[in-house]
């Protein structure tokens, strides 16, 4: 199966950006869920407004240092480049621990609880990121391995056979996330549940679609060390976290 990438769609003159607005609507959507919890809980909509405007910012900054630092040759001779954001290069996981960085302080300086709010905020990140790796499937980001027994995929620069479709077995698998997530809101009783059990599931999820990631191709192959890539090692630390997490979260 070949699906027709999209980069752009033509407003009169305005062109708009497939995998800006994807991950804008993905985030919008993630804000609405969130607020939606917050306030049957009686948290005010605010601090989430503003959650959402230092996510943005700090998300934007630390998924593009995670990349120039990953491909560091691309930038050492021009580090201007770092910023031109508009040309492509972004790592999610580095996004997700700056705004997470960021988010931890400012609810440290307004002292909500932080395990509380993450619980409210994990459907809504599930939910977002499955919409927003549709941009990355729609714009052709993130190539596959070839396809050797079965898989959903398309062609790759006029090769004669199928690389799977990586960002959109992210999508589906973060959808279904979202799904459990729903499933499970009112059976996990534990503060820090709900988000932890969102980073285990999203960590083992992850983990396994990278070994789907083309590693034959000069241009669009992800560095590995010892086998696995930066995103994969991050996942096995956050697995365990969340895992052991879990377990003292019981015993308390």
């Amino acid at each position: 199966m070949e699906f027709t990438k999209i980069t752009q769609i033509p407003i009169g003159p305005v062109h708009i950006q497939v995998w800006g607005l994807l991950v804008a609507l993905g985030m919008l959507a993630g804000l609405f869920l969130s607020i939606k919890e917050a306030k049957k809980r009686g948290i005010k909509a605010d601090y989430f407004y503003d959650m959402f405007i230092i996510a943005v910012i700090t998300s934007m900054i630390g998924s593009r240092l995670a990349y120039a630092a990953l491909y560091w040759e691309n930038f050492r001779d021009n580090l201007l480049d770092v910023f031109k954001v508009w040309e492509g290069g972004l790592v999610f996981l580095g996004g997700f621990f700056a705004a997470l960085l960021g988010i931890f302080i400012y609810m440290k300086s307004k002292k909500l609880r932080f395990w509380e709010i993450a619980d409210i905020m994990a459907p809504g990140m599930a939910l977002g990121y499955a919409i927003g790796r549709q941009g990355c499937f729609l714009i052709g980001d993130h190539i596959g391995a070839p396809i050797e027994r079965f898989g959903i995929g398309s062609y790759f620069n006029g090769e004669n056979f199928l690389r799977h479709e990586v960002s959109l077995y992210l999508s589906l698998g973060a959808l279904l996330i979202f799904f459990v997530l729903l499933f499970l809101k009112n059976k996990i009783k534990t503060v820090g549940g709900m988000a932890l059990m969102f980073l285990g599931m999203y960590s083992v999820m992850r983990f396994f679609v990278d070994f789907l990631r083309a590693s034959d191709l000069e241009c669009c192959s992800d560095p590995r060390y010892f086998g696995l890539t930066i995103s994969q090692w991050l996942c096995i630390v956050i697995f365990g976290f969340s895992i052991i997490k879990i377990f003292a979260k019981k015993k308390a």
